[in-house]
């Protein structure tokens, strides 16, 4: 069977490319196993002199002593070997860290194993490889220098060092599982700009540890820069693979080749770089600002992406520049930051450890979007164009979204399953209402669980009854999961529609024409669910881990969420309320149990309402 299912990634994953893409994938094939001698040609690759002006720097006397005191204590628990994977779980990865180890199942993967011979997508034992790769982003490398600069701890910037030396000496270039992906490569390189320059501009004493910091500096430069800059040029993304992957690659290869203009012998010129992650931007972000992969977290971690590049060539204008402040303004009016639950995938990556607390990025991003002082604003500067929160209804018609905010927020999905051929990142979440009152989320996306190495938990949780849109009670048989990024079959692009009484999103699927009427007052939120053809309808309703219901009548449920109650009632022929329990995530694999309730009427209209008690 397992035989089988992988025949079927393979067919189906061939005939999402295009034959320009296939026969790239043949020359793929052949670089991968030329790797050795490719990295051979690099040693001794100078990148030459650094670019003090790249990237832009803050001035040290603002940062505020909340920024200075956070990263003191962040650099004690790091250089403990203690690291917060994901924003949320602590683990001991030891000091130099084991880089090849998943902290936490405990599995090593082989680093001598040349990268093109390993399967990063199968690893042995039920490693994941995103969590490996967690840690080999170097931005806690680059927290504890942000704490060196900013508090004249020297000790802590030559940790970072040695572990970077480390790091070299363990994953040999092509080697590993560490060089199966280019875009962690980016990753890398990204935050290494970021980290040179400000080891660059430490003061450092003439005598004792300040020459050992600049020569190891110096060497770190030459056996990191070209060998990462010239590898993720030959092998960026290209065709049904270039997604948020190739805007990564792109920005790195923009900030590396501005700081060391000497890059550009081995791999590209900034100007080069630039001028394709401009037509990645306009294509990857809808003219509304949304995000074509239909995934939250991953329309911030793109933004980022394109916002360090943008700033290193001073982008100011022109159709790039407008585009990524509408996509600044679709985060804004889309997130709720502070209890996200966002929709579509989500492995909580971050480019830089800029905000002032990994576990708070979102909210942070939002207020840094509205011209708020923090930590964000410390190192990025103000944002381009400040962002007022709107109250009322807020279309995004070619992302497929409205939001409502005024005390409630309620955001319906109308999108299309996902981007491009394989709508990798995409879930079945058409029709799905998400609702918060103030800073409670009440009904929820339920989030993504993981990915290589939570199969089970994934497909779970991006599929149709994993979301509360009206279906079939039989079930949807399509889209089709081929694999963690593979979908086949999509449904059609939902129709979306702002009306006086309120926002309309219609779905027609396997022969079956649904839709959904969301209409808000001060007092709550009323749904109108409808199968177009009179057919039976299910509705699953998944509401947030902190939420204590209770079922009161046959077709009442008291919610209580602390001291704040909500009633929830439901109308149509028919059917009766029941429950069980889901699971959910809300971070990168981590899982919580949430109560789902679910109905299903026959003459296919129901009406359910959300009322503060």
């Amino acid at each position: 069977m397992k035989s089988l299912t992988s025949i079927s990634w393979y067919v189906s994953r061939l005939r999402a490319m295009t034959p320009v893409e296939m026969a790239h994938r043949v020359v793929e094939k052949w670089q991968r196993a030329t790797e050795a001698s490719f990295f051979s040609s690099l040693e001794g690759a100078d990148p030459g002199p650094a670019d003090a002006r790249v990237p832009r720097l803050p001035d040290r006397g603002s940062a505020t002593a909340e920024l200075r005191q956070q990263l003191a204590v962040d650099a004690v628990t790091l250089q403990q070997g203690q690291w917060q994977l994901f924003g949320w779980r602590e683990v001991a990865v030891g000091s130099p860290p084991c880089w090849h180890r998943d902290p936490v199942c405990g599995v090593v993967i082989d680093p001598e194993q040349p990268a093109y011979r390993l399967n990063h997508r199968h690893l042995p034992d039920g490693a994941d490889v995103r969590s490996i790769w967690e840690i080999n982003r170097w931005t806690e490398m680059t927290r504890l220098v942000m704490h060196g600069w900013l508090n004249d701890d020297l000790d802590a910037i030559r940790t970072a060092q040695l572990w970077l030396e480390d790091w070299c000496e363990r994953n040999a270039p092509g080697m590993g599982v560490n060089w199966t992906s280019p875009l962690e490569a980016a990753l890398r390189l990204i935050n290494f700009t970021w980290l040179d320059a400000l080891i660059q501009d430490t003061p450092l004493p003439e005598e004792g540890v300040g020459p050992i910091i600049r020569e190891t500096q110096e060497r770190l430069a030459q056996r990191i820069v070209p060998a990462h800059a010239a590898w993720v040029w030959r092998c960026r993304s290209v065709g049904s693979s270039a997604n948020n992957h190739l805007l990564g690659e792109l920005a790195a290869l923009v900030l590396t080749a501005a700081r060391w203009p000497q890059v550009a012998a081995v791999a590209c010129s900034t100007e080069a770089a630039w001028a394709l992650l401009e037509a990645e931007i306009l294509h990857q972000f809808a003219p509304d600002g949304g995000s074509r992969e239909q995934a939250l977290h991953y329309h911030l971690f793109a933004f980022e992406l394109a916002l360090q590049a943008a700033r290193t060539v001073g982008c100011k204008a022109g159709p790039v520049y407008e585009r990524l402040l509408h996509a600044m303004d679709f985060f804004h009016s889309a997130a709720h930051g502070k209890e996200a639950w966002d929709f579509g995938d989500n492995d909580d990556a971050q480019v830089l450890p800029s905000t002032l607390k990994r576990e708070s990025a979102g909210a942070e991003w939002r207020e840094w979007m509205e011209g708020k002082s923090g930590a964000l604003q410390f190192w990025l500067g103000l944002p381009p164009a400040l962002v007022e929160e709107e109250q009322g209804w807020r279309v995004h018609p070619d992302s497929g979204l409205v939001v409502f905010r005024k005390g409630w927020m309620a955001r319906l999905d109308a999108s299309a399953l996902g981007f491009g051929n394989l709508a990798a990142h995409g879930h079945c979440d058409a029709l799905h209402l998400s609702l918060w009152d103030g800073d409670h989320a009440l009904l929820i996306d339920p989030g993504t669980g993981g990915y290589y190495g939570y199969p089970e938990l994934r497909r779970e949780l991006a599929a149709w009854t994993a979301h509360n849109g009206p279906r079939p009670p039989s079930g949807y048989r399509t889209p089709v999961r081929l694999g963690p990024f593979l979908q086949r079959r999509p449904h059609e692009v939902p129709r979306l529609e702002l009306l006086a009484s309120g926002a309309l999103a219609k779905l027609t699927h396997e022969g079956l024409s649904f839709q959904r009427h969301v209409a808000v007052d001060d007092s709550g939120i009323t749904v109108t669910d409808l199968e177009l053809h009179g057919k039976p309808l299910t509705v699953s309703w998944i509401w947030a881990p902190e939420c204590k219901v209770v079922k009161e009548e046959a077709r009442t449920l008291r919610i209580t969420r602390g001291a704040s109650t909500w009633l929830f009632t439901v109308e149509g022929a028919g059917g009766e309320l029941r429950s069980q329990s889901a699971r959910v995530s809300r971070a990168y694999s981590k899982q919580e149990t949430a109560e789902v309730w679910e109905i299903t009427v026959a003459a296919g209209r129901l009406t359910w309402r959300v009322t503060r008690s």
